[in-house]
């Protein structure tokens, strides 16, 4: 593990503090850009005045866009060495964020084309930052690493949706983007100052067809495990758009219960994400920690389809954190242990990408539901319910397979594949 011996860890958990550090700059993203893709939906809804459908329509659009800048970030990362990627594309976004707070309103496509171009330089920077906590982290300590990562975020995302409800209220939506785009320079600068290289290239490494980019898919058992984790994504991403959509503007809640919704969110992570992390670790059942988690999805939609009250409202949001709190890093640790340096960067690159693709299918699938009239709300959510149960079954069948998968393995993929497939979890 590239530098892990030279730098210095927290004595708590035994992390390098790059790990703190990228979660430090993550929490200062994500207090600002969150409220971004949060409000984004109604900003189409309110300003633009366009269908569900078509909203739905509008953030797939993106999806292509960001899904070949993560195999591209990912592949890059290896052969040319994380930090650039990881640090820099937030200046850009910084000024993509800054004209749409200018031009919000001036027109659909030229807010598109601003919203696009940002979705790549995302997609460029999050493969790289996955790849230097897995650089520096051992795996047996990669679930509460990737927690770790998650707590910072989400204590920004606790804080986002409830700052952002107020500015949208009291400075229109608009202000959103202005302060999006403060935060993103702010992320910038931390990391360009402080973040030190984990992995500085390898130019002969992505020698092969398309630079090494589809190398992973050509992993047999890397892709079952991605085909699961796509159905997930699927339930995963009716967070964004579908469910932002039914709140504000099918239940026609106020903008500050709807911030405060999604804040605890980012409240409950920050309380429970360690602790759960640990005890995974303890149990090294992944696979049927994902299986649990998903569980928790389809619950949670459940409960979001039969309340009636702010009160309500929050008890699922409580549901569903809990289950992204099980699912989000131990999907990572996973997809963590799969490469080695050299190659994890590409690794991460596809995952993002596969279950990114998601996004095609999530919100088109989810607005449609969501506008087939009075009954449209029930569809969707006792569908995605009735797909959780699916997707949980998934990753049970990978279990059958796979007693004690991806354990501890020394940082050995070939030993964790082995044990994949040699039927022990």
């Amino acid at each position: 593990m590239s530098g892990t011996a030279r730098r210095p860890r927290f004595a708590a958990l035994r992390l390098d503090r790059r790990v703190y550090l990228l979660g430090g700059a993550g929490l200062v993203r994500s207090i600002g850009r969150s409220a971004t893709f949060v409000f984004l939906p109604l900003v189409f809804a309110e300003v633009y005045h366009l269908s569900y459908f078509a909203i739905g329509l509008l953030v797939a659009a993106i999806v292509p866009v960001s899904t070949l800048s993560y195999l591209a970030g990912g592949a890059l990362s290896d052969r040319f060495g994380r930090r650039w990627f990881a640090t820099f594309p937030s200046f850009g976004s910084a000024i993509l964020l800054t004209l749409m707070w200018v031009y919000l309103d001036q027109g659909l496509a030229l807010v598109m084309v601003l919203w696009g171009a940002n979705a790549l330089l995302g997609g460029l920077t999050r493969p790289a930052q996955s790849a230097m906590i897995g650089d520096v982290t051992a795996p047996e300590l990669s679930v509460t690493a990737f927690g770790v990562q998650r707590v910072f975020t989400n204590t920004g995302f606790a804080l986002s949706p409830a700052i952002g409800g107020f500015l949208a209220a009291s400075q229109g939506l608009s202000a959103l983007f202005l302060f999006g785009a403060i935060t993103s320079l702010a992320e910038g600068t931390i990391l360009w100052i402080f973040l030190t290289e984990t992995h500085g290239g390898t130019p002969t490494a992505n020698a092969g067809r398309f630079g090494g980019i589809a190398e992973p898919f050509s992993d047999r058992l890397f892709v079952a495990l991605i085909v699961v984790l796509v159905g997930l994504a699927l339930l995963m991403n009716q967070f964004g758009t579908p469910l932002a959509l039914y709140l504000g503007s099918v239940r026609g809640i106020s903008y500050t219960e709807f911030g405060f919704i999604y804040a605890v969110n980012g409240a409950l992570v920050v309380l429970l994400q360690l602790p759960i992390g640990r005890w995974i670790e303890r149990r090294r059942r992944f696979l049927a920690s994902l299986a649990t988690g998903t569980l928790a999805y389809g619950a949670s939609f459940l409960l979001f389809n039969w309340a009636t009250s702010f009160p309500l409202y929050l008890g699922a949001m409580g549901v569903l954190t809990i289950g992204e709190d099980i699912v989000s890093p131990t999907q990572q640790t996973l997809v963590s242990q799969f490469a080695g340096t050299e190659r994890r960067g590409r690794y991460f690159g596809a995952y993002n990408a596969a279950t990114n693709g998601a996004q095609v299918v999530g919100p088109v699938l989810g607005t449609l539901l969501l506008g087939l009239g009075t009954s449209g709300p029930t569809i969707l959510w006792v569908g995605m319910f009735g797909i959780s149960v699916v997707v949980a079954g998934g990753f049970l069948a990978l279990r059958s397979r796979a007693r004690h998968a991806l354990e501890p393995n020394r940082g050995d993929p070939m030993l964790a594949r082995e044990l994949l497939l040699s039927g022990r979890e």
